[in-house]
């Protein structure tokens, strides 16, 4: 790990996990751009198919509501696709919110802005203050209030 290389591959060093393609490594470092904690490959047990099965999502946000964001990496591939629309559904069968992002998610200059945007909207859309247990409102109903501190982007600037 060199601390001023002039690429975050080189300055993160061990420190990042084994991302199993560069799509889940741009993911990765976008949620690290914009301080939003994430657990990669967090172990997760869900009913399906008729059996309690343990699931390894690509990241799971414990800051938005344990939201599990997951690169769907191959669209162009039928069977893969029926994959991904299987975990789709079984997420929603769950309760489990889930955000899908694509190779096309990852392109353009602004792509980290418009996932990050995604995934706040996500957690807005899933996992709102409501449906929280032990939830009591106060009057203030905007989901404002929810968001975590850690959306906040740092100023650093990274090459994905």
């Amino acid at each position: 790990m060199e601390v001023n290389a002039a690429r975050l591959e080189d300055r993160l060093g061990p420190n990042e996990p084994p991302y199993r393609s560069r799509g889940e490594a741009q993911v990765g470092r976008m949620l690290d751009l914009y301080g939003i904690p994430f657990f990669y490959e967090n172990p997760l047990i869900l009913h399906d198919r008729g059996r309690y099965r343990i699931w390894h999502p690509d990241f799971t946000l414990p800051s938005y509501g344990n939201l599990v964001v997951e690169y769907a990496g191959m669209p162009d591939r039928p069977d893969y696709m029926a994959g991904i629309r299987h975990k789709e559904a079984a997420y929603l069968r769950n309760d489990i919110p889930a955000l899908f992002v694509y190779p096309q998610d990852l392109t353009g200059a602004v792509w980290p802005q418009t996932v990050t945007a995604r995934v706040v909207e996500a957690y807005h859309r899933f996992v709102t203050p409501v449906s929280r247990p032990g939830y009591r409102s106060s009057g203030n109903t905007s989901h404002a209030s929810c968001v975590p501190r850690s959306y906040r982007p740092c100023a650093r600037r990274y090459r994905f």
